[in-house]
């Protein structure tokens, strides 16, 4: 399965012209219905998940995503033939972990979609060997872009001004602080500059997101980027799961709490997975 090269455009072009469609469709009215994944047990999983109404906005938002994905693939100058199976395949997985995560005693330890989805790529990626077709269909750093295009349209002008110009100084400062320092211990540990680029993004932005984009954009090594998410998932989850816990037996208020574990997450975890 060849891809054609007859036509193409840079990813990021692709990832912009991509992001603002989706935009100007939600602007123009066109609503894609929220799948339900909560339930507590087979019947409501049968009942709630798996009813016929649910299964419709699954499929719903399949076929938008998918548009947008074949789009994606055109524009690139992929092979939309190989996306048609690889992403039926990988949005069924995704679908997997989701209904595993909304599980009420799932969620009851804290544990989100993105552990079950690390699990089952675990998995597949140790015991079976995948194609490097299947593996090139996937464009993973092209729709992480996109959903970060997606994620910055959520942050309405009006909350922006509620922060005020100390917050968004403070905001600026703590990030630049933050990857510099990074950046700085990555050098000391003897680290190259491509993946100390990536470790630093990932420790000082948003995590894996931000690794995955940082990659794409100095067209950094595949293997490399595996290493800094795991690191960042091995030193993120765990603190997940036991530090909410360690808030409530502390008596910390909601709010103390989120800025203690977005502040201990961003300072000490994921400075830990330089080490």
């Amino acid at each position: 399965m060849s891809s054609s090269k007859s036509f193409s455009i840079a990813e990021d072009w692709v990832v912009v012209i991509l992001g603002l469609g989706i935009v100007f469709l939600a602007i123009f009215g066109v609503i894609v219905p929220q799948p339900i994944f909560h339930w507590q047990n087979f019947s409501e999983l049968e009942e709630l998940v798996f009813a016929t109404d649910n299964l419709v906005a699954i499929a719903t938002q399949f076929g938008l995503v998918l548009m947008a994905a074949i789009l994606g693939a055109f524009l690139l100058g992929k092979s939309v033939k190989n996306l048609l199976i690889v992403f039926p395949t990988v949005y069924i997985l995704t679908m997997l972990a989701l209904i595993l995560a909304g599980n009420a005693f799932v969620k009851d330890y804290n544990l989100e979609a993105v552990i079950f989805s690390l699990a089952i790529g675990l998995v597949i990626s140790n015991f079976f060997k995948l194609p490097d077709w299947f593996k090139a269909a996937l464009s993973t750093e092209l729709y992480v872009k996109i959903g970060l295009i997606l994620l910055g349209t959520t942050v309405i002008f009006g909350d922006i001004l509620k922060a005020g110009s100390l917050g968004l100084i403070q905001a600026l400062v703590v990030v630049i602080s933050v990857w510099y320092f990074a950046f700085w211990v990555c050098k000391k540990l003897k680290i190259d500059k491509e993946m100390s680029l990536m470790l630093s993004s990932a420790v000082s932005i948003c995590g894996v997101s931000a690794a995955i984009a940082t990659s794409g954009a100095i067209k950094g090594d595949s293997k490399k980027l595996s290493y800094v998410i795991s690191l960042v998932l091995i030193t993120a989850i765990p603190m997940m799961i036991f530090m909410p816990y360690l808030a409530d037996k502390m008596g910390l208020s909601q709010e103390v709490t989120g800025a203690w574990l977005g502040g201990f997450y961003r300072y000490f975890g994921c400075c830990s997975c330089l080490w």
